[in-house]
């Protein structure tokens, strides 16, 4: 048993961090400083946040008929998109267009697979919404089809509960991070059909 493994049995859970190619690492990483972190053999890597994992209910509406859009203002919109080139460089960037809201598109690399991912910002400064393109979620069991746990009823993935998002501390690279954990996760459970973890409450120091 690995010691994550082992900790979490006990109901403590290690601190997880995030390659830049989308792979959790929990050991062989120090601290620059700050929030900069850096991996033994991955070079920089992205904590992730508290959250705990949940789904099955309606995705939160975007917010569409609010106010003026929040990313017009030049310096709200860059923190994300620097978060997003340090975190996560391998990310597109598709500015707002038409009236479209800004948004990431990458892969992330779970070590066990990879995942077409979008990445969307919400017009009410909510938790991004976060698509995977072009795979079902979920695996055959007993000849039937089995959906994935901790999903939206659209389909997208539930990465995080609405009260873990902070909008003024978490950006982009929050959620794309808390995405990694989530497909994680999933590729353990299509092994097990049991999801490894709920979220990340405690965190051993």
């Amino acid at each position: 048993m690995s010691m994550p493994a082992l900790l979490s049995h006990f109901g403590i859970n290690t601190a997880r961090f995030v390659t830049s190619t989308g792979e959790v690492v929990f050991d062989g990483v120090t601290s620059n400083g700050g929030d900069a972190f850096t991996h033994v053999t991955h070079g920089a890597v992205t904590p992730v946040a508290k959250h705990t994992f949940h789904g099955g209910a309606e995705e939160p509406d975007d917010g569409e008929n609010g106010p003026a859009v929040w990313w017009d203002n030049p310096d709200r919109l860059n923190r994300h998109i620097d978060a997003m080139r340090r975190s996560f460089p391998h990310f597109a960037y598709l500015a707002p267009e038409d009236g479209s809201a800004p948004c990431w598109g990458g892969v992330i690399d779970t070590g066990r697979g990879k995942f077409d991912v979008g990445i969307l910002i919400r017009r009410d400064e909510g938790l991004p919404s976060i698509v995977v393109f072009n795979r079902r979620l979920g695996a055959t069991a007993g000849g039937r089809w089995q959906r994935a746990p901790h999903l939206y009823d659209n389909d997208n993935l539930c990465v995080a509960g609405r009260d873990d998002w902070d909008p003024d501390e978490h950006t982009v690279a929050t959620a794309t991070a808390w995405a990694a954990h989530w497909l994680a996760a999933y590729t353990e459970w299509r092994i097990s059909r049991k999801w490894p973890v709920e979220g990340v409450r405690t965190v051993a120091a």
